[in-house]
């Protein structure tokens, strides 16, 4: 996607919730911007999370594997 769509769809987005709630569009640039942030953080410790969890657990079985073998 082109950085002119990009910014057009957050202008979009600020200006439309500034509209709904009466508020400055500003504030709803900011907060869609520090929410894409935290989403993505989210997102990527869990990520990390998993895979940690994933292999820990092929590990196990693979220990389990060879002593059963």
């Amino acid at each position: 996607m082109k950085t002119g769509y990009k910014i057009a769809v957050w202008v979009v987005v600020a200006v439309a919730g500034a509209i709904i709630t009466h508020t400055n569009p500003l504030w709803w640039l900011a907060s869609a911007a520090v929410g894409k942030l935290a989403l993505r953080l989210i997102l990527t410790v869990a990520l990390a999370v998993v895979l940690y969890v994933l292999f820990y657990a092929l590990i196990i079985a693979g220990v389990l594997w060879i002593l059963i073998n």
